[in-house]
Formats: structure tokens, C-alpha cells, sequence
């Protein structure tokens, strides 16, 4: 099941308006998923259209009800994989809910909502659910209990399967095998083992060698732990599933890495992402961006046939974010400064080198500041 485009009557503050979605084989990683992250400034509704997609699927599905959901006009929702849509679509759904006792598995999609949430609170889970629910918005309130219980589990069951003899070796592998599923991200918090004495509760070694449990944790790390985890425990195939804000709390280092290690979750899965990192975007393929844009008032879907002029941040905030000075003040004047005297081909005067080198000192020479110049300075040269 993958969705294909919307359309949207009126829903918050979009109105009026498709917006068309990357579906897989289309931009698909080794695993045949496929990642459509959508940005843009503040108030371009990042968050209600994804929104307004899981109610467009879930409200229908629960109810039976077919008509418009408030004024999502549900019946230019169309679903690519199979290809049905309008009403079609819930009597689809509903087939699956009325197998509800069954497992999940890859026969099985899911449509899987993650709310953004700044942080999570602890509390111990006796199991993890395993009952096939078609449309899930998870519960923020279990995400950590539910990873805690997940990791113990995913290492006892390694040790079991493991032809090893060496118990503790056993353990080492099933340890390394688990870290190896974040290693994209660098952290430097990594699983250690599971404490006996604590009933096999997951123990984690943070950078200054300290044991922790799972909710001892920094927000960055819950955020990355608890909201992939959370993932993994579902297995998502040939599903849906949409993630608000997956930056929050995560330093920017993870933030150009959390959409590689998502992505690399189940198979033929068809992620729809909204964000307002620069990070994020900057690591995206411009065929996998959707920027929603506002003017006069009026929310339109664009899709980018280029990437932006620039992949340094400021390029970023500035094309896409539509943040007007992302440079600190400073820096700012000593660009103007620096111009005035390219502008004048006064570049190699002594007050110009002075201007570089504070310059340097706060950007890369390589910026995309100091390559404009560079060009300018070039094209003079070749009239």
C-alpha cells in the first residue's frame, strides 16, 4: 500500500490544493523503500498534510463513514499499490481490520503515524503487542518501555539462535549485531548488555563510560532510540508511514544521518517525512523534496527538478526554509565589506586581505560566499 497523491478541499491551513508522492521502485534504496521528505517555511502546514493523510485513511476505515472527513476531499486520496482509491481504499483497509487477530506480516500493510514529540516518558512495558493493527498512530506515552522490552527480547532471542558455545561470546555478537542497526548515526552511546540483576534490563555505555538504563538517556538519544525502535517492532512492509519532525532533540551530526537509518527499516515501505532541518533536507535528493510554498495566501506543492543552488545550510534556510539572514551580524557586515571590495577590484588591497582573513575565520573558504566571490573575480579576468 503506498499513496500516491491527495487532494485537499480544505484541511487547517491547506486548501485547495494535490500534492503527489514518490512511490516505490521510484527513488528506492537497496531495500525498495522510499523516502519523500517535505519542507518549507513556517505555516506551510509540514505537519497538518500529514495530518490530513492519516485521518483521510484512518477516520474511514473506523467508521465506516465515506463522505469527506471535515473537508478532506477523501476521494481523490489514491493509493498506487494496489490501485485503488476513494472509497475503494476503506473497504481495503477494512478487509485487513477484520483479520485485527491476526499477526502482522508482509501480506499485511500498514498505514504508521510518529508525532513529533520534544520528549518521552518512562514507563516499564511486560510485553509488546503483537496484534495486527492496519492504522497506527504510536503511543508516545510506551515508546520507551516498548524499546526497552524490544532490545532485551532482540538480544535473548540472538543468544538462543547463536550456534556459538561461548555464552558470553554468545552475548557480545547479539550486542554488536543491535549497534550495528545505528551505526550510521555515530553515537557514542551504545548498547553494553543486558543486567541480570535487574531482570535483563537493557544497560547502555554512554561517552564518559557511565552505565545507564533506557530513560537515563539524553532527549537526542530517547528521541533516536525510542521513535526507530518503535519502527523496527512493527517490521513495516509495503506500508505507509509517516514521521513529523524526526530531528527533534537529535544533534545536527544525527540529523544528517536519522533518515538513512529510518529507511532502512522493513521493505518496499513509502516514508513521507516533514521537517525543518536543514540537515535533513541538505541529504535528501532533490527528486525525493516536496516544498510546500506560500503566496498570497495560498499553499502550493513544488517539486524541485534541481537541487538548491547551494548545499551549505545557509543555502538551505535561505531557498527552502525561507529564513531571510541566517548569517550572525558580524558576519554578515564582513560579507558586505569583503563584496564592496571585489565590486571595486580591490580585492588584493591590505583592508580587503584583513576583511578575508576575519572572514575565514568564520566560514569555509570553500563557502558558497567565497566561490561567488572567487567567480566574480574570475569572470572579470576573462573579458
Amino acid at each position: 500500500m503506498h499513496i500516491e497523491k491527495i487532494k485537499l478541499n480544505k484541511f487547517r491551513v491547506l486548501q485547495d490544493m494535490e500534492v503527489q508522492f514518490l512511490v516505490p521502485p521510484s527513488g528506492v534504496n537497496e531495500l525498495g523503500n522510499t523516502v519523500n521528505v517535505v519542507a518549507g517555511v513556517n505555516g506551510t502546514g509540514k505537519t497538518s498534510l500529514l495530518e490530513a493523510i492519516y485521518q483521510s485513511v484512518e477516520v474511514p476505515a473506523r467508521t465506516s463513514v465515506l463522505s469527506t472527513i471535515g473537508d478532506i476531499d477523501i476521494a481523490k486520496i489514491k493509493i498506487a499499490t494496489p490501485k485503488i482509491k476513494g472509497p475503494s481504499i476503506f473497504h481495503y483497509i477494512r478487509g485487513f481490520i477484520n483479520e485485527a487477530g491476526a499477526n502482522s506480516s508482509p501480506n499485511h500493510p500498514i498505514l504508521v503515524f510518529l508525532t513529533s514529540q520534544l520528549s518521552f516518558n518512562y514507563q516499564p512495558v511486560p510485553q509488546v503487542s503483537t496484534k495486527y493493527q492496519p492504522i497506527q498512530r504510536i503511543d508516545n506515552s510506551r515508546i520507551l518501555g516498548n524499546a526497552e522490552f524490544y532490545i532485551k527480547e532482540f538480544i535473548l532471542s540472538h543468544e538462543r539462535k547463536s550456534r556459538v558455545a561461548d555464552p558470553e561470546q554468545r552475548s557480545k555478537e547479539a550486542i554488536t549485531l543491535f549497534n550495528e542497526k545505528f551505526i550510521d548515526t555515530e553515537l557514542l552511546t551504545k548498547l553494553d548488555g543486558l543486567d541480570s540483576q535487574q531482570f535483563n534490563r537493557p544497560i547502555f555505555t554512554n561517552a564518559a563510560g557511565d552505565k545507564v538504563t533506557i530513560d537515563q538517556l539524553s532527549d537526542g538519544e530517547k528521541q533516536l532510540y525510542g521513535r526507530v525502535i518503535s519502527l523496527m517492532i512493527l517490521d513495516p512492509h509495503n506500508s505507509v508511514i509517516l514521521i513529523d519532525e524526526p530531528e527533534i532533540a537529535l544533534h545536527p551530526s544525527w540529523q544528517q544521518q536519522i533518515m538513512s537509518v529510518y529507511s532502512k527499516i522493513g521493505k518496499n515501505n513509502q516514508f513521507i517525512v516533514a521537517t525543518h532541518s536543514p540537515q535533513i533536507i541538505a541529504s535528501t535528493n532533490h527528486e525525493n523534496l516536496i516544498i510546500l510554498t506560500k503566496e498570497d495566501g495560498k499553499i502550493s506543492a513544488l517539486y524541485p527538478s534541481s537541487p538548491p543552488s547551494g548545499v551549505d545550510i545557509n543555502s538551505i534556510l535561505s531557498q527552502i526554509m525561507g529564513v531571510k539572514n541566517t548569517l550572525p551580524k558580524d558576519v554578515d557586515e564582513l560579507q558586505r565589506q569583503y563584496r564592496a571590495f571585489v565590486k571595486d577590484q580591490k580585492e588584493d588591497s591590505d583592508e580587503a586581505k584583513l576583511i578575508k582573513e576575519k572572514l575565514l575565520e568564520r566560514e569555509s573558504n570553500d563557502s558558497k560566499f567565497m566561490q561567488e566571490m572567487r567567480l566574480i573575480i574570475r569572470l572579470r579576468g576573462s573579458k
